[in-house]
């Protein structure tokens, strides 16, 4: 009996060291942290996928619309049956067609803006562009547009005449000296 006293004194204290009185399982604390991760993770996922259909909606309509500039642009931007025979003169008249372009579609803000200062620059360089293409065609071209767009063009004014110039304009090569495109 002397070996067993000792030996059970061992065991009782290894049992009161090493008895854990917590269960086996996970805690109501640990169940709840997992619950609201598995939540914030849902969440995360559905706003990824709102965003992402947002974004595809977005691009779509972009695309809707550019496609209906491109064909409004390719029905306005025509040679009328009645060609000028002066091009100076037909170019000032696209200049005038800008004017009353701008007038016609912009809002109060931008005929203000167009008034100030945007009139001053953009008629001239209007004029100087339509007289580089060298062809009246291009002239008629770039009036018939201005004077037929609609509000879905009313930003596309530079659109309308590059794309005047690039069906009609001449093919020859600028003067030297004449730069074909503006730096920068």
């Amino acid at each position: 009996m002397p070996i067993l006293r000792p030996t059970l004194l061992l065991c009782s204290t290894l049992l009161l060291a090493c008895g854990d009185t917590k269960p086996a399982g996970p805690t109501a604390e640990a169940k709840a942290t997992e619950a609201k991760k598995q939540a914030d993770a849902a969440d995360e996922a559905r706003a990824v996928e709102a965003r992402k259909a947002k974004r595809e909606a977005e691009e779509k309509a972009k695309a809707e619309a550019a496609l209906k500039v491109e064909g409004e642009l390719e029905r306005l931007c025509v040679v009328p049956a009645k060609l000028p025979k002066d091009l100076v003169a037909a170019c000032e008249a696209v200049g005038a067609a800008q004017d009353a372009f701008v007038r016609r579609l912009g809002d109060a803000k931008a005929i203000a803006e167009w008034d100030a200062s945007g009139k001053e620059r953009a008629m001239p360089m209007t004029i100087v562009q339509c007289t580089q293409a060298d062809d009246v065609r291009a002239a008629a071209c770039q009036k018939n547009a201005f004077d037929g767009a609609g509000p879905e063009l009313k930003d596309e004014a530079k659109k309308i005449m590059q794309v005047c110039i690039d069906k009609f304009g001449s093919k020859r090569a600028p003067p030297t000296g004449m730069p074909k495109k503006r730096p920068g």
